[in-house]
């Protein structure tokens, strides 16, 4: 399955925090076929270092789909012979050097000054995003989804459209509920960013990152995404080089560690370190408790038994909040030693519950 990407222009934005944004574009990618009566869209919204390539392929070469392929396409849970399937690049999206994302933010050029925003870039809310994605649908000609979907900070998103648009929402799929821990484990993500002196208090050339800080802080992205059962089973116990004594330089790498930073340098080059702080603050700035009560969704979360980052109690609080406001809400969760990441690597075991959910009133 093939995706088709496009890009959504707005001549102007306003922020929820009242700031005027000239020429918003985000890319969005699109699945299956919208009907005539335009009532059978999806909305996905994509996770914390995530775009919009939520399935399929560009190519047939490529090396791995979008990352929510295991439910969204023909005869999966999210079947594009039936639904229409839409997932849009958020602002200040994170993986904006991908190659394929189209994204706003502190990076790119504000038209008023010819030069990029950096830091004078207004700190988007997840309401903003939800507005510009509202702004899209209505571009569309989509005046109500099928639901509203999304892993990690997607969900946030998704749960945002049920408050901000209750008559447009029937349904969102989530997986977790922002908790003290996971909020101050988000903020540690951004502290090599801004101790690296290359950041400049975030007035750096979009072609020179602060890229150790940058590296680092995907490397410990990376680790509280996935879990311990993980990291023993994919890197062992063990110095990256045996013939290397640890005690003879601070050098001498753990092969976790050093696994794990190789990975980072490759996803560091597609990243920009302002785009990262953003989405950050973005993310722990939200809270939704207070508003709950005016979704008229239903809701499904799914968290995954081995997160260490959102726990699964978090989930059962968030359930039990939607209906202690007179609301409706299930919790399914995945089975498996992944960490957080297992809210995308094994999504499809899913399958049933989220058909019947969907085929629900």
């Amino acid at each position: 399955m093939k995706p088709q990407r496009e890009v959504f222009h707005l001549p102007s934005y306003t922020t929820t925090s009242g700031r005027a944004l000239k020429d918003v574009r985000v890319g969005y990618e699109t699945y299956g076929t919208l009907n005539a009566a335009r009532d059978n869209a999806i909305l996905i919204c994509h996770y914390f270092t995530g775009n919009a390539h939520a399935a399929g392929r560009y190519e047939d070469s490529d090396p791995l789909p979008g990352w929510w392929d295991g439910i969204i396409g023909p005869g999966k849970a999210l079947d594009t012979d039936r639904y229409f399937v839409i997932c849009t690049d958020v602002l200040c999206c994170i993986r904006m050097f991908d190659g394929h994302a189209v994204t706003t933010g502190p990076s790119t050029i504000n038209p008023e000054t010819g030069k990029p925003y950096g830091l004078d870039f207004p700190i988007p809310s997840i309401s903003d995003f939800v507005h510009v994605q509202k702004a899209l649908l209505d571009h569309l000609g989509i005046e109500r989804l099928v639901a509203v979907a999304g892993p990690s900070s997607g969900s946030m998103q998704a749960i945002q459209w049920a408050v901000e648009y209750p008559h447009m929402v029937p349904r969102v799929l989530a997986g977790l509920k922002a908790h003290p821990y996971s909020r101050c484990i988000v903020e540690c993500w951004a502290a090599p960013i801004q101790v690296d002196a290359a950041w400049k208090n975030g007035a750096y050339d979009p072609k020179e990152q602060p890229m150790t800080g940058l590296i680092e802080t995907i490397r410990l992205t990376f680790v509280t995404a996935v879990s311990h059962a993980f990291v023993a089973k994919a890197y062992g116990d063990a110095w990256a080089d045996p013939q290397r004594d640890p005690l003879a330089s601070l050098d001498n790498e753990y092969r976790a560690h050093a696994s794990i930073g190789t990975i980072a340098s490759v996803g560091a080059v597609q990243c920009d370190a302002n785009h990262f702080l953003y989405m950050v603050r973005a993310c722990n700035a939200y809270d939704v408790t207070a508003r709950i009560g005016e979704a008229k969704a239903k809701f499904l979360f799914l968290p995954a038994e081995s997160d260490i980052l959102f726990l699964p109690f978090m989930s059962e609080e968030a359930v039990a909040q939607i209906r202690a406001a007179g609301g409706r809400a299930e919790l399914v969760t995945l089975k498996g030693s992944g960490g957080h990441l297992d809210g995308l690597n094994v999504i499809a075991q899913a399958r049933q519950p989220i058909v019947d959910f969907l085929n629900s009133n």
